[in-house]
């Protein structure tokens, strides 16, 4: 199973889920009472609604020996870096020949050059299209409070005799920080 590369660009979904339950619920929040599944099913549906286009997240996937060939993970959207034995390629060579290993993006597949000697150790880290159930997805800093928002508006919409106003606004609110986080992210680098 992949885990979560902690860095400081990056949180991971049961960070947001455990800061958005102590920031907007309790008495005198704006959820007053909310229980942790509902907190978590919001969380991942807003995650999905999200994915792909606004909040790439992060994955490090520790392979072990290194293979000939490894087939990428389902959720796969680009490659971060690949780490052989310590030593890190942010470049992947996009034809054979090139470098160590060459990927084919129409099989989802990485190719490693059979010369390469003993068993070296292969950690892949890559961004995803955050399709998942896992909670250890790793979310863009700059998108989080698009989720935060989207996670309030989402709550208080399925509830019985929530202030239609404070609805709409609430809707704005996170329409509006969706396009900010986009705007930060489309610029965004993640492999430095």
């Amino acid at each position: 199973m992949a885990t979560t590369l902690s860095t400081n660009a990056f949180i991971s979904l049961n960070d947001i889920i455990n800061n958005f339950i102590i920031s907007y619920t309790g008495p005198g929040k704006l959820i007053p009472d909310s229980k942790r599944t509902e907190v978590i099913f919001h969380a991942r549906r807003c995650l999905q609604e999200f994915a792909y286009e606004t909040l790439k997240s992060k994955f490090t996937v520790d392979v072990g020996n290194l293979p000939l060939s490894y087939a990428l993970p389902a959720d796969f959207v680009s490659i971060i870096s690949i780490i052989v034995d310590g030593d890190v390629y942010k470049q992947v060579a996009a034809n054979p020949g090139q470098e160590e290993f060459v990927i084919d993006y129409s099989t989802k597949t990485i190719s490693f050059d059979p010369g390469s000697t003993g068993d070296p150790n292969f950690v892949l880290t890559y961004l995803s299209n955050s399709l998942t159930t896992d909670e250890s997805a790793a979310i863009p800093k700059l998108a989080e409070e698009a989720l935060y928002a989207c996670m309030v508006y989402a709550i208080l919409a399925n509830r019985e005799k929530t202030d239609p106003n404070l609805l709409q606004r609430l809707l704005i609110e996170k329409i509006d920080k969706l396009e900010r986080s986009k705007s930060r992210l489309i610029f965004t680098n993640f492999s430095e």
